[in-house]
């Protein structure tokens, strides 16, 4: 039977709107949720348009559906059933539309999976598991919530965390943890990944101040030399994030990029890692860790464009913030390609496509890729990009040199201390659409609005790049 796949990731609904005194913590603010409603509706009117036809439309969620980590109060891991079940009642209240959207695929007939990612691993919990059922209802509807990955026929999805040294999940103790909890029993502990304790331990006090943070992917060690120079005090916490890195540091891949612990949790974090953590201290404290303690002391960023600098000042400080920025953004956008793909997820991908895949699907990265696999006959690796917001940097940050860059963002670093950033933040939400029938063809596009779709130009990421007025 012909099959259609719509598959998208990386929703991150939740986390706060603005208040008069904090930003907002949504990552997919009130607009981007309208889109991601306006999508799903658009899946629902494709599959009546194929009524007729003797074939099925297929829905899949690839993880990070909702952002427990964007949740008050925060914690890398919601343990307790009956809390992890009110935060997401909590994100429910706040993106209804999304949720009335799903309702609605589902009681069209649209097959639905939905995949765990490093954000949402709650929903594997029976409170929360429940709840979700219950307002989307269970007609055709899986959550897979297990470790596995989504197949059909030569077609592989998985949300690609797994293979990410940062943001891996244990399942095996989180199979035994909800087993536990269905029971009402005390749980054994359960370790969340490493990012997400970064994220909960620094990321979210910075985000408080700069919410552009978490706007410029991905969430590891390319995130530390920012933290260092916008609020070097957080930078004390380095004390909890090095332990997080030796942790990992203690694990393995397999030569196709695959855990090889018991635990499923993926590898030690490479020299890039190391080189990230080692500006992060020589930024905030001058590379001796011994001086940790003074952190307290320094002002940050915004402290010191509010009680104004000296031009000296500033010169040094934007010197600091770019070369942050730098180290931040080629690690998250790959020169904005949509061709290329890092090494941590190609090797996996050009595995899958040994074993006979054709089309090999992630999310996670928040970027939305096009990559021809030509190990083993004809195969194509994919990314669903995000419908979470995106932020560009200037591209003389990423690629010029630091005159140029030091003239071109003063715009830049005045609008990101001051949270105006409508000029460079933006949803550019992506899917992928599969069609399995005598063959198997896949692509990613953009969606436009009602019934209009483009498919994503291969090269740059040109709607990324485009600078507002």
């Amino acid at each position: 039977m012909a099959k259609t796949l719509y598959v998208i990731s990386d929703l991150h609904l939740g986390g706060a709107a603005a208040t008069a005194d904090r930003p907002s913590f949504q990552m997919c603010p009130p607009a981007g949720q309208q889109r991601l409603a306006e999508f799903l509706e658009h899946v629902i009117r494709q599959r009546g348009a194929t009524a007729g036809a003797a074939g099925e439309t297929h829905l899949v969620l690839a993880g990070d559906i909702v952002d427990y980590l964007a949740e008050e109060q925060f914690a890398a891991f919601t343990g307790d059933d009956e809390a992890a079940r009110a935060k997401l009642a909590a994100i429910m209240d706040r993106t209804a539309v999304v949720w009335d959207a799903l309702a609605a695929v589902v009681r069209a007939g649209v097959r639905l999976t939905m995949l765990l990612g490093n954000h949402d691993v709650e929903l594997a919990l029976p409170a929360a598991r429940r709840l979700l059922l219950e307002r989307i209802g269970d007609r055709g509807v899986e959550l897979v919530h297990d470790n596995q990955a989504f197949v059909a026929g030569p077609v592989l999805i998985e949300h690609g965390n797994r293979y990410d040294a940062w943001n891996a999940v244990d399942h095996d103790a989180l199979r035994g943890y909800r087993s536990k909890l269905s029971r009402r029993e005390p749980p054994p502990a359960f370790r969340p990944p490493a990012g997400s304790e970064l994220v909960c331990r620094v990321m979210n006090r910075i985000k408080a101040k700069y919410p552009f943070v978490d706007l410029i992917k991905p969430e590891d060690a390319s995130l530390l030399p920012l933290l260092a120079v916008l609020h070097p005090a957080t930078v004390h916490e380095l004390k909890t994030v090095l332990p997080l890195r030796r942790r990992q540091a203690a694990l393995a891949f397999d030569s196709d990029g695959a855990p090889l612990d018991p635990e499923n949790i993926a590898g030690a974090p490479g020299d890039e890692d190391e080189a990230h953590l080692e500006l992060a201290a020589r930024l905030a404290f001058g590379g001796d860790p011994a001086d940790i303690g003074l952190m307290e002391t320094l002002a940050d960023y915004y402290e010191l464009v509010r009680l104004g600098w000296n031009g000296g000042d500033r010169v040094t400080q934007l010197d600091r913030l770019l070369t942050a920025l730098r180290a931040r953004s080629v690690a998250a956008w790959q020169a904005l390609d949509v061709n290329r793909e890092v090494s941590t997820y190609l090797r996996p991908a050009e595995a899958a496509a040994r074993r006979g895949f054709q089309l090999i699907v992630y999310g996670h990265t928040h970027l939305v890729k096009r990559v021809p696999l030509l190990v083993a006959g004809p195969a194509v690796y994919l990314n669903t990009g995000t419908w979470a917001d995106l932020m560009q940097v200037p591209e003389a940050v990423v690629e010029g040199d630091k005159a140029e860059a030091r003239r071109q963002p003063d715009a830049f670093t005045d609008d990101l201390v001051a949270n105006r950033l409508e000029r460079w933040r933006r949803q550019i939400p992506t899917f992928a659409r599969i069609e399995l029938d005598a063959k198997v063809t896949g692509d990613v596009y953009f969606y436009d609005g009602g019934d209009r779709v483009e498919r994503v130009p291969d090269g740059r990421l040109a709607r990324l790049a485009e600078v507002r007025p």
